[in-house]
């Protein structure tokens, strides 16, 4: 399973980590079944290359790590 969501609007791309506290939080996007931030539906492929979405933070803010691109100008993680 997923270890990160990403909002599939392009204008939001909020990052949805579904650990909480190092351990797995399987039922995160029922709890969210939306984007917090904009209403979009989740999505678990990196939006700049349909790769799986893996995510490091960078100075606070989501990068993807397959294309080493920032997922949106405002991008927040949660």
């Amino acid at each position: 399973m997923e270890r990160f969501l990403i909002c599939s609007n392009p204008k939001c791309h909020f990052v949805l980590d579904r650990r909480i506290n190092g351990g797995s939080s399987d039922g995160a996007q029922l709890i969210l079944k939306k984007c917090p931030a904009c209403g979009g539906g989740w999505s678990s492929t990196c939006p700049s290359c349909a790769h799986a979405l893996a995510v490091k933070l960078v100075a606070g803010l989501p990068q993807s790590v397959c294309c080493d691109r920032k997922l949106a100008a405002r991008a927040r993680a949660a």
